[in-house]
């Protein structure tokens, strides 16, 4: 939604405010960002395992909103031996899933490419008022995260990225099929786009927090960086699988066309799908668990079993 907005701001607002203008717009977040850096305080378990534990009791009194003088600490840690970045291979079964969720966002990248592009071919409208509708279909992607992220605590990580990623994989494939039906006054294909982002948004909303909840806490980080990288990939098989089914020569950014329209949207949902496989096949349920809890499910990894 990010890429799609500072887009359609460009477009927009770049003759008005000028290179400068956009600049500064950009700033916006890293402001944001700043403040957050100044207003809340470091992880208490991390600041713990650096041994700086008045910090950690500041910290911890912060998120419960306690008198820090009411919290106690142990006066010592054990000696954690150091964690080689290899060691990530010994977790097959969160390399699967996390990356298998993560490449979901493949059906979105290739609706963003189109986008803007099919409204015009598809709708009749100017590019103008295609850049307008874009907007639309990109904010009401910020309710669809909200409705993620209660969903992911109300049904768990499995359930809720399962049911998501199927609802926005069947409104992907219907905005193929319907692009030229109307339902009532509105365009059915307009309708689908706008159900599609508001539920793709809800998924990302799932599959983001799980690609990291899939891993043991002295590894979290290493690797989420290491699947998320991985699912990267779909910024690049999004538009080259886009450019096959459309018959162009050109795999960054291929020419939309009318005729690869269904199959195009077929393409992009068969990624969502695929993200089912993740969640409920591969993956496990992290939903209410503590680091401790899952720390425990994950130190012996299950390998991933061939059926048969």
């Amino acid at each position: 939604m990010g890429p799609l907005l500072a887009a359609l701001l460009s477009a927009s607002l770049g003759a008005v405010i000028g290179w400068r203008g956009l600049f500064a717009i950009g700033l916006v977040p890293a402001a944001f960002a700043f403040v957050i850096r100044l207003w809340v305080p470091e992880s208490p378990r991390w600041l713990f395992g650096q041994r700086r534990f008045e910090e950690a009791r500041r910290s911890l009194a912060w998120a419960l909103k306690v008198d820090p003088g009411e919290i106690r600490l142990p006066a010592s840690l054990p000696e954690r031996p150091p964690v080689s970045w290899l060691e990530l291979f010994r977790y097959p079964r969160s390399i699967a899933a996390a990356i298998l969720t993560g490449l979901s966002s493949t059906g979105a990248v290739g609706v963003a490419l189109w986008g803007a592009t099919l409204l015009v071919l598809v709708l009749k409208v100017t590019p103008a008022e295609a850049a307008y509708l874009s907007v639309w279909i990109a904010l009401i992607g910020i309710p669809g995260r909200a409705l993620g992220a209660w969903l992911s605590d109300a049904l768990g990580r499995r359930w809720a990225g399962s049911l998501l990623s199927i609802a926005t994989g069947c409104v992907t494939m219907l905005a193929g099929y319907l692009h030229d039906v109307d339902i009532g006054a509105a365009s059915g294909f307009l309708l689908m786009l706008l159900l599609a982002s508001f539920f793709s948004n809800a998924s990302f909303s799932v599959v983001f927090p799980y690609m990291a909840e899939l891993w043991p806490a002295k590894l979290r980080a290493s690797g989420f960086g290491l699947v998320y990288g991985c699912s990267n990939i779909a910024k690049f098989i999004g538009p080259a699988g886009l450019a096959v089914i459309a018959g162009a020569s050109n795999y960054v950014a291929p020419q939309a066309t009318l005729d690869a329209l269904v199959p195009a949207f077929n393409y992009f949902a068969a990624w969502y799908l695929l993200a089912v496989v993740g969640f409920l096949f591969i993956g496990i349920e992290t939903r209410g668990r503590t680091i401790e809890e899952l720390d425990a499910a994950l130190a012996r990894p299950m390998p991933i079993k061939a059926s048969g």
